[in-house]
């Protein structure tokens, strides 16, 4: 019977990595509880690498996010002193267009006062004129 294998026209069953008598034989020897706590243990094991892998990928993802929010703050940062220098511009420019119109009231105050004079200047004199016709 052994020839027929030897011949190689029956090659032999391929083995696996643990025969069923090994397990069996490591039952008998340990316990189905050890051999449980151990398979537990190896599951746990491979959950905390895998989990640990995550946690690195989460990391840099939140690393890249966090540089842009950075980046994005520098730029609106920027934007608000352009701003800022801005609205102090037009403030200063607002505050000189207000003493323009306040020096431009003056005069026009001065001026309307002159008219009035001359008003009551030219008022009076035909006043006397109409007088002197009379």
């Amino acid at each position: 019977m052994f020839d027929l294998f030897a011949s190689g026209h029956h090659p032999p069953a391929p083995q696996s990595v643990m025969e069923i008598d090994q397990v069996m034989l490591l039952i008998e020897r340990l316990g189905l509880p050890a051999l449980i706590i151990g398979a537990c243990m190896f599951y746990i094991w491979k959950t905390q690498l895998a989990h640990r892998q995550e946690i690195q990928e989460w990391n840099a993802k939140d690393s890249k996010a966090d540089e842009r929010l950075i980046e994005v703050i520098k730029e609106q940062n920027a934007r608000n002193e352009h701003m800022s220098g801005a609205i102090s511009e037009l403030t200063i420019s607002n505050k000189d267009v207000t003493k323009s119109n306040e020096r431009s009231q003056v005069a026009l105050e001065k001026l309307a006062d002159r008219i009035e004079g001359m008003m009551e200047a030219l008022i009076s004199e035909n006043v006397v004129s109409k007088r002197r016709r009379n």
